[in-house]
């Protein structure tokens, strides 16, 4: 596991009081990173105010005791729907895709509170307002109206945000399946057909250019290394700073009832024998995606850990992975489930939380996208060697379970997959480097101390 320490700063570290709004979106692969940064901020000696809601907050992992009079948790209850309070504030409590616009409902009231949190003369004003894409369309705006700064912490990797950039004139579904002339060196970063059918429906369509635009931020953060993907973040340029993989911390994590029993389960597992299997808390899997899942990690005769978030495996197949396999219906703490030593492998969808945490414990991962920018990912990570892809049907997406398997073993036991575990366990050394992280910290400290004072006009 990854061992970080958090100290309270000394006089001499402290960046003149510097107060910074943190506003997730509602899915713990947003809300983890926030609070990973709101901790490495606080460990600086920054002032952080953390919106969320009630439940949202109590899913969090604990604080040390030094961060918290520096780290303080601002409650936001979602609005009710038709007069009764809704049960819906995170994509794990999303049972099907309708259910979406509540989490949208939910996230958008978070502009009258963070407005009552701006007005009250009795509260620290803030310097810094760090937003999700959901409030792209208004915390800018309101940060300016308030003379505070904003910056868009951009939770997908370098190279998916310049796929995006620079296929913005997209017109057509094939445009996003080929990769942008002005990208200037060879890769496979683009959307495969059936992707970039799902893509066109929830992609922003072209407006009127007479339409006035909303207030841009000045500073855009991403959740990257320039030591991983150092030629695409030179693409993006200076209003994107890389702020490292934040590494994950596991503060009181084993308390948690899921990681103990499944811990329990690890200890008595070879060291790096075991596949860690999940597709994060926004997929919702088919009957006959969750079918060729179970067939993969079966006809793979590996051991696995499969979560399971929502839905249930094939009749008997409990029974017959007993002893090699275990199927965890819910939620659990993924960062230090994927460091234990018992695991080796990774099967995920590619969302890009999951995969900085399997990079940072040197998981060698097989992945298989599943919607937004996930095939962007896994194209990316497997022309940089660190993963490979499940092959899926270009047309309608479909894979089989003997793909899964295929992929399973070679990453894990044979010697195709030998260069990939290397390159994981050399990644290690650099993304899981708590030096490194420091150093990109220490550099975002630096900038949002200079820039504070200006803020973003009209374009």
């Amino acid at each position: 596991m990854i061992n970080q320490t958090h100290r309270a700063p000394s006089m001499e570290e402290e960046p003149s009081k510097l107060h910074v709004v943190m506003l997730p979106w509602l899915a713990m692969g947003h809300l983890l990173p926030f609070f990973q940064l709101s901790k490495h901020l606080a460990a600086k000696g920054i002032r952080i105010s953390f919106f969320s809601t009630p439940s949202n907050i109590h899913r969090l992992p604990s604080i040390p005791q030094t961060l918290n009079p520096l780290l303080n948790f601002i409650p936001c209850s979602p609005p009710p729907i038709n007069g009764t309070p809704s049960t819906i504030d995170n994509t794990i409590d999303l049972r099907s895709e309708a259910a979406r616009p509540l989490l949208q409902e939910a996230y958008a009231g978070f502009e009258h509170h963070l407005t009552s949190f701006l007005s009250d003369p009795s509260r620290p004003k803030p310097d810094w307002i760090i937003y999700d894409f959901g409030a792209i369309n208004w915390a800018p705006s309101l940060a300016s109206q308030f003379n505070v700064s904003s910056a868009y912490f951009c939770l997908i990797n370098a190279a998916a945000v310049t796929f995006f950039i620079h296929a913005n004139d997209y017109d057509s579904p094939e445009t996003l399946t080929k990769v942008p002339e002005s990208i200037p060196f060879p890769t496979a970063v683009a959307f495969r057909p059936f992707e970039a059918r799902q893509m066109c429906s929830v992609l922003p369509k072209k407006t009127d250019q007479t339409e006035p635009k909303p207030r841009s931020s000045q500073l855009t953060l991403i959740r990257t290394c320039k030591e991983f993907e150092d030629k695409w973040v030179d693409l993006l340029g200076d209003i994107f700073l890389p702020v490292g993989f934040l590494l994950p911390s596991f503060d009181k994590e084993e308390e948690c009832e899921a990681w103990m029993r499944i811990c329990e389960w690890l200890d008595e597992q070879k060291e790096h024998s075991v596949i860690y299997a999940a597709f994060g808390s926004e997929v919702i899997l088919t009957r006959e995606q969750i079918d060729e899942i179970a067939l993969g990690l079966e006809k793979s005769g590996l051991p696995f850990v499969w979560v399971l978030r929502m839905g249930l495996p094939p009749q008997g197949f409990e029974e017959r992975i007993a002893g090699r396999g275990l199927v965890w219906m819910g939620w659990v703490p993924q960062a230090p489930l994927l460091a234990h030593r018992a695991v080796c492998g990774f099967l995920t969808h590619g969302g890009w939380s999951s995969v900085v945490e399997g990079m940072v414990v040197g998981a060698a991962m097989v992945i298989l996208p599943m919607q937004f920018d996930q095939g962007l990912t896994a194209r990316h990570l497997a022309e940089s060697g660190y993963a490979v892809e499940v092959v899926r049907n270009d047309e309608d997406g479909s894979f089989s379970g003997e793909e899964i398997a295929r992929k399973l073993r070679m990453v894990m036991v044979e010697e195709e997959g030998e260069e990939l575990r290397k390159k994981a366990r050399t990644g290690k050394e650099i993304f899981g480097s708590e030096k490194l992280q420091e150093e990109y910290i220490t550099e975002l400290v630096k900038i949002l101390c200079q820039k504070r004072t200006m803020v973003c006009e009209s374009v």
